[in-house]
């Protein structure tokens, strides 16, 4: 399929384009220094979601409630009040159809499209409609639909040109940022400042629950799922849940076949990266 690049979204104030609207309207904030998200402890605000959640990470600024029917905690009001239904057997919203009770809210209206055949979820480059904004983003996903920038050595595209000039990098072989203890070098300065903390075992992530630290801002917010017990990754297929995105991309391929890892002595292909890993080292394809 062609990339119509004609679609993009030209930003009123610096004329830089945009495949979305959506990301030209956080990109708007940098010029009218709105920041939207705000940390519920220190009230700093922030332009991303992302950001804000970095911000809560590095400093210990999560906000717990506690469920007071069990020792469960839940990072926000709305996932404590929808846990609350679980002790209750309350489902407040009914299908005016087919009179089918739910939980939440946003599962009642996903139920209502399967009456009405709607799909309010378009993809902006061949127009194709879906019932879920999960199902257009996996779409997207999958048919490289939401990149505006062409690798010039290989079919990849990106969203921003920054994420190209990284990309290239994998091409060129050049790792600009160097470790000043062991000289070891990495493509991006992340990964040096993550290797850093092997040398010196700093671990600056802590848990505000039980005050475990850990190297890797990831870690830390996979770590505080076992707390709260959300599982924020949902498969747009089945409707299953799952604590960590890695676990959900391996299951979604149970539904699509995917099979994204090849060997290249025998071109045998796999779901998972250990799986390959296991295939090499049985038939010493290393």
């Amino acid at each position: 399929m062609i990339l119509n690049l004609n679609k993009c979204y030209k930003c009123p104030h610096c004329l830089k384009t945009f495949q979305f609207r959506s990301k030209l309207k956080r990109h708007i904030f940098v010029h009218t220094g709105e920041r939207p998200f705000q940390c519920s402890v220190c009230n700093k605000g922030f332009t991303q979601k992302e950001h804000l959640k970095y911000h809560q990470a590095s400093n210990n600024h999560f906000k717990f409630y506690k469920c007071l029917h069990c020792s469960r905690f839940f990072s926000s009001k709305y996932y404590l009040n929808r846990h609350l239904l679980d002790h209750t057997g309350e489902k407040p919203f009914k299908c005016s159809i087919c009179n089918k009770n739910f939980k939440c809210k946003s599962n009642l209206d996903r139920h209502i499209l399967v009456h009405t055949g709607e799909k309010p979820f378009k993809c902006s480059v061949c127009h194709k409609n879906f019932q879920r904004k999960e199902g257009l983003k996996y779409h997207q996903l999958m048919s490289n639909l939401s990149k505006c920038y062409k690798c010039p050595h290989c079919s990849k595209f990106f969203s921003r040109k920054s994420n190209l000039d990284q990309h290239i990098l994998v091409h060129t072989g050049e790792r600009p940022f160097k470790c000043s203890i062991c000289n070891k070098s990495f493509q991006r300065k992340s990964k040096l400042d993550r290797h850093i903390r092997v040398h010196t075992g700093e671990k600056p992530f802590k848990c505000s629950v039980c005050n475990q630290n850990y190297t890797r801002k990831s870690k830390l917010n996979r770590h505080i799922f076992v707390h709260t017990g959300e599982k924020p990754f949902q498969c747009f297929i089945c409707n299953q849940s799952f604590q960590r995105k890695s676990t959900l991309d391996i299951h979604i391929r149970s539904h699509t076949g995917e099979k994204p890892f090849q060997c290249d002595k025998c071109h045998q292909s796999f779901k998972r990266k250990d799986s390959l890993f296991y295939h090499k080292v049985k038939n010493k394809h290393l």
